[in-house]
């Protein structure tokens, strides 16, 4: 019996690396946000064209995108259904250019077949965000039918994910499974949403709004109109932390998460105007430090836990 317990103790110590609990990730992280996202949109649609009403609605639809902005995989890889959702960055003001067409196009433009086809730039919370905040959601007919717009494509994602696409992710390998060929592949699939959602949030969430020191860009932040830049970024970080945390014990990787979140939570700067301040540009800074610094630390200690590579890049899932 003894050398049965070493000989089984022996090949453990020779297994691979363990793989992480997709069952896990899908029912605690993935599918209650595609869930929150689409009632929430859906709550946004249902809203009387009101800016005193739309403005909380619009709120908590921007905060449940921040929740599943990472996972970018599948199906809001579709028709560009993510860009749909929120254009950004958008340096160039293709938003307003987009939506002042739609004006001129008149009601013709507004249905859901037109806007299906129409530039994904005149779409989505950065659109509604326009009209809600800048024109008092005027005109009315147009707010409406990109809210209805926003919410066909939440509910798109949401139920491609719940009818087939987490199933696939369940079962890597399995019969018909061309998508995911070895459970390997939706580690690295699961990986790369973590670690790409971190640098988002560093590289992009605050490193636009910051430029450069003699250029700070305020302008620049995500729905910054609506002050709902750093709420997101909020949200977003606590998303990814919950992420990280069915992916593998990772102790160190959690440690880090909480200072990005509690540092998050610490900053008074909901637009992230601030970065025009040196003190306030002096906070945000070291916000993005720390999401570095958490970044660096899941890429170590989970890529560790689920074999994956140094030369991992987030970027492409190499």
């Amino acid at each position: 019996m003894r050398s049965l317990t070493l000989t089984a103790a022996f090949l453990a110590s020779l297994a691979g690396p363990a793989f992480a609990e997709f069952d896990a990730a899908l029912d605690r992280h993935v599918l209650p946000r595609m869930d929150a996202l689409a009632e929430a949109t859906q709550t946004l649609a249902r809203a009387e064209c009101d800016p005193a009403v739309l403005r909380p609605a619009f709120a908590g639809a921007a905060q449940a995108w921040a929740g599943v902005a990472h996972l970018t995989l599948g199906p809001a890889e579709v028709e560009g259904r993510a860009r749909a959702i929120l254009f950004w960055p958008d340096e160039r003001d293709a938003t307003g250019r987009g939506l002042r067409l739609l004006t001129q196009q008149g009601a013709e433009a507004w249905t859901p077949e037109a806007l299906a086809r129409a530039s994904v730039a005149a779409r989505g919370l950065g659109a509604l965000e326009r009209l809600i905040w800048e024109d008092d959601a005027e005109p009315c007919a147009l707010t409406l039918a990109l809210a209805d717009d926003l919410a066909a494509t939440a509910g798109a994602i949401r139920d491609e994910w719940r009818g087939g696409f987490a199933d696939l992710m369940r079962d890597p390998g399995g019969p018909g499974n061309t998508r995911f060929l070895a459970p390997d592949e939706v580690n690295r699939a699961l990986f790369t949403a973590l670690l790409a959602g971190l640098e988002r949030i560093a590289d992009q969430d605050l490193g636009h709004p910051l430029g450069t020191f003699e250029g700070p860009r305020p302008r620049q932040a995500a729905l910054y109109r609506s002050e709902m830049s750093l709420p997101m970024i909020r949200t977003a970080l606590a998303a990814l932390r919950e992420l990280a945390a069915t992916l593998a014990e990772a102790p160190r990787t959690d440690a880090a998460l909480a200072r990005a979140v509690e540092e998050a939570e610490a900053l008074d700067d909901p637009s992230l105007a601030g970065v025009e301040d040196p003190m306030g540009r002096f906070r945000v800074e070291a916000l993005q430090s720390t999401v570095r610094d958490a970044r660096a630390i899941a890429a170590e200690e989970i890529g560790a836990a689920l074999g994956v590579g140094t030369g991992f890049n987030s970027a492409d899932g190499d």
